[in-house]
């Protein structure tokens, strides 16, 4: 089976967000207790955990929401600069301090 035919459930999407949800809870409420009742291993379990639903339900959203095609960027859009000398640095900071005096 491929990647390409391969769809998701929409329970995969709500059980990752609950992990998200649930996990992250759990980090700030161990977070938010003294420092001597702070259980590093549980915090780092949930950390692992809160990434790995975060990766999969990104994955799940931009399989289920694709890119337009038109939204792509085309080589053609992009600005040119042959046959246009751009200036040094210098004659940058001289051309500011010239229209900031005619300014004042």
């Amino acid at each position: 089976m491929s990647k390409k035919t391969f769809n998701k459930p929409k329970r995969a999407q709500f059980v990752y967000f609950l992990l998200v949800f649930i996990s992250g809870g759990a980090l700030f409420f161990i977070k938010t207790q003294p420092e001597k009742e702070q259980n590093f291993g549980l915090m780092i379990l949930l950390l692992i955990i809160l990434m790995f639903s975060l990766l999969k339900s990104t994955k799940n959203w931009a399989y289920d929401n694709p890119k337009p095609k038109d939204d792509e960027e085309n080589a053609d859009d992009k600005p040119v600069y042959k046959n246009k000398e751009i200036p040094s640095l210098e004659e940058m900071t001289k051309n500011i301090k010239k229209k900031d005096k005619k300014s004042s």
